[in-house]
């Protein structure tokens, strides 16, 4: 396998998350290298080094058809991938799909214990609902299959409308922000759904996976802070997608709003629920119809999927979730998201501890440099840049271009490479490749 190790800058080495910049633009190196591959566009130096990677492996870039995204935090089953292809091979129309998402530390704490039947209720009704109208309405990037090109050869993820979209340098508005800088798996799912309107984007239930999530309460905040202000504002973008199925008000469309509308009023449904059940037990107020109507129903689905699933071990993990879990998803966080709206920080999610021993190396690593360029001893990094725009352009590698060849226009380009780099590791400044 390759393996592309985001450095950082030299003023970034040492700190917790250097070369971290996000989800999205890890995403944007692979569509990248699949966009400019299939319309015979100039590589760049990160292209040719893949390239050639993936040339040493023996795998031809034009080759690839399906791409998985996976989490470093997230577990897979062996029988998952093999799963979703299977499901999409089987129909040339999905476009993309997803597995369940199980937690993996169930019983680190109260915080984890709370979350084992949620993350179970969203995926086998909300997804399960979502994917039988063909409109997954959140791909997550922790486990998730892409189908890179159609039969008919024509790029799907790496299209330039998607990848131009999705590869947007311009967000300045609070909505946008929210949208591409805390819920980059989102707003790819929706432009998605808003190019291939004759394509299905699926959730496949016997492919499964297993996460670390939030062990303690204030990570939940900063974890859930994003996903529902992201949420909040895709679901307006969501609404701009024209093709979705369904007509007037029954319509995918309707569920989009009605979802929206739930998650402004959670907390409000909360406290009139806490007031419902005052009135009935203290005061001794008869019942409702249409309000036992309504709760039956929200009860009553997710006892059906109990029954259908056979999933009697996720019983306990219900009842932390009716007794703590409801409080904190339906009140607590959605007040804190709504409040901290304009927090675009990623939080205390997935913090990484600094390492002594690695900022020492910077510091050392810096002065270094420093000292070099003062010597006059700076020349090998712009030599190592003249190689990268060797050889020049011939007329047969105009021509290849034309046809939207690119192995041709790799290869030289990789001879040069081998000359002054280590043949496992291709250094590209702030990114490398590594060959394992």
């Amino acid at each position: 396998y390759v393996v592309v190790v985001k450095c950082g800058t030299s003023a970034e080495r040492g700190s917790p998350r250097a070369g971290n910049r996000g989800k999205r633009d890890s995403q944007l190196i692979v569509a990248g290298l699949l966009n400019r591959v299939h319309h015979g566009r100039e590589l760049c130096e990160l292209d040719v080094a893949l390239c050639r990677a993936l040339s040493d492996l023996r795998i031809g870039i034009d080759d690839l058809t399906y791409l998985m995204a996976i989490d470093a935090d997230t577990r897979v089953d062996k029988a998952s991938t093999a799963q979703m292809i299977y499901t999409m091979e089987k129909d040339e129309r999905i476009l993309a799909c997803c597995g369940e998402t199980k937690v993996d530390n169930k019983a680190q704490s109260w915080v984890t214990a709370i979350q084992v039947y949620e993350y179970y209720s969203s995926h086998h009704m909300k997804k399960a609902f979502e994917s039988v109208f063909g409109a997954v309405t959140c791909l997550p990037g922790c486990f998730t299959m892409y189908r890179i090109k159609s039969e008919d050869d024509r790029p799907l993820l790496a299209c330039d409308w998607v990848f131009g979209q999705y590869a947007r340098n311009d967000i300045e508005s609070l909505h946008e922000k929210n949208l591409y800088h805390l819920g980059e798996d989102r707003m790819l799912t929706t432009l998605l759904l808003q190019h291939f309107s004759d394509m299905k984007l699926s959730f496949v239930p016997e492919a499964l996976c297993w996460t670390i999530v939030p062990h303690t309460f204030q990570i939940l905040l900063s974890q859930r802070r994003r996903w529902i202000n992201s949420t909040l504002h895709n679901m307006f973008e969501l609404l701009k997608v024209k093709t979705m199925c369904g007509i007037c008000f029954v319509s995918m469309k309707t569920v989009v709003v009605t979802d929206m509308i739930a998650t402004v009023i959670l907390p409000a449904s909360l406290v009139y629920a806490a007031y419902f059940l005052y009135l009935v037990i203290v005061q001794g107020q008869p019942l409702s119809s249409s309000i036992l109507l309504i709760y039956g129903i929200i009860i009553g689905c997710q006892v059906v999927v109990f029954l259908f699933r056979s999933r009697w071990d996720y019983l306990l993990w219900f009842l932390a979730y009716f007794i703590v879990g409801i409080p904190v998803f339906y009140f607590f966080l959605p007040l804190y998201s709504f409040w901290h709206m304009d927090d675009l920080s990623w939080g205390q999610t997935r913090q990484v501890a600094k390492d002594p021993e690695a900022e020492k190396k910077a510091a050392e690593e810096k002065r270094r440099k420093e000292e070099e360029a003062k010597g006059g001893g700076g020349g090998g990094g712009s030599e190592r840049k003249e190689r990268w725009k060797e050889p020049t352009t011939t007329t047969d590698d105009a021509e290849s271009a034309k046809k939207g060849s690119v192995v041709s226009d790799v290869t030289p380009r990789v001879r040069n490479l081998s000359e002054d780099l280590d043949a496992n590791t291709i250094d590209l400044g702030s990114v490398q490749v590594v060959e394992c």
